[in-house]
């Protein structure tokens, strides 16, 4: 998943129970790149007064934390219960590259295709659902209380930060087939407030989170922040992506690329496979028992925590030990 160049700069398990109750009011909805839905289901939402989240702002990924979280799971599955005849997915492994909420825990993939005349209502439903403003005035208030940052559908963007629906990668002139999944036409991308990912957010916990999470930071000398840890009510520095030192080794600028990533054992993807590069082990992409070995002989030396963790302390003597010599 990637962001409009445009756009670039401005971005980047417990459910909660959902009563039956309808939507009291949704008198206005912001116009979306579907068909208006009718005779599909509906998504329901309990009552809710006039206290609401504000606009979540973007917060773009900056650490590699794969697998649901309590409010993107609940997203799912909301979904896929409302709407039997789809699916949804969300977690995927690590990549450098463009950002994509995937990687952290907030995205969720939901399968619908533009293609199909009832999924395409069906989208047209939820994204109706979502943008309405409600009986108190609050815009796009049931995307606000599920802390959505953006979604992605049939070649169009649409963002908490402008309210609009706009052309996502130049889609709209690209209608070839091949481009069906680059473009979300087969499914609806959400990213979710790191309040929202979380199941903080007022739809999921019936209680109005008012100041918003920015989620962890990156140091400046990695590339990558750590794992989640604490609510964080201040943006975070917007340091410039480190880069390899000139001469450095393939191996070094791999362990660039993914300097900070927390690893733990049965973690699988490209930050591992530059791990196991730097200890000269079997390249599997899986933290398996050898990799840890590894890395806990090199903790033994340094008096550091056995446990097996790639923390930023352990990158750091990776990236020492593999730094050009002058």
């Amino acid at each position: 998943m990637y962001l409009p160049s445009t756009l670039s700069r401005l971005v980047k398990l417990a459910v909660a129970t959902l009563c039956a109750v309808p939507l009291l009011a949704a008198v206005t909805t912001a116009t979306a790149p579907v068909a208006e839905a009718a005779g599909v289901p509906s998504l329901h939402a309990p009552y809710f007064g006039p206290n609401i989240e504000p606009p979540a702002p973007y917060v773009a990924q900056i650490s590699c934390q794969p697998g649901f979280r309590a409010g993107s799971a609940a997203l799912a599955r909301l979904l896929v219960r409302t709407y039997p005849n789809t699916s949804a997915g969300g977690p995927r492994a690590c990549s450098a590259g463009s950002p994509s909420e995937h990687y952290d825990g907030r995205a969720v993939d939901w399968m619908n295709s533009v293609k199909n005349p009832v999924q395409a209502m069906q989208a047209a439903s939820v994204i109706k659902f979502l943008l309405a403003t409600d009986s108190y005035g609050n815009k796009y208030a049931m995307a606000r209380r599920m802390g959505i940052m953006y979604m992605i559908w049939d070649n169009h963007i649409w963002g908490m930060w402008s309210g609009r629906w706009e052309d996502y990668n130049g889609c709209t002139k690209t209608p070839s087939p091949a481009l069906d999944t680059a473009c979300h036409r087969d499914h609806i991308h959400f990213s979710m407030s790191w309040d929202g990912a979380l199941g903080y957010t007022s739809f999921w916990s019936r209680k109005v989170v008012s100041t918003p999470d920015y989620g962890p930071c990156r140091p400046r000398d990695l590339n990558w922040a750590a794992d989640y840890a604490v609510f964080r009510t201040v943006s975070c520095p917007d340091y410039p992506r480190v880069a390899a030192p000139a001469g450095s080794s393939a191996i070094m600028t791999n362990l660039v690329q993914y300097s900070g990533v927390t690893l733990f054992p049965g973690m699988t993807g490209e930050p591992v496979k530059a791990v196991q590069r730097a200890f000269n082990k079997p390249v599997t992409g899986r933290y398996d028992a050898v990799t840890v070995a590894a890395v806990n002989r090199v903790k033994i030396a340094h008096r550091l925590p056995v446990n097996g963790v790639v923390d930023p302390t352990m990158w750091r003597l990776l990236l020492a030990a593999y730094r050009p010599r002058s």
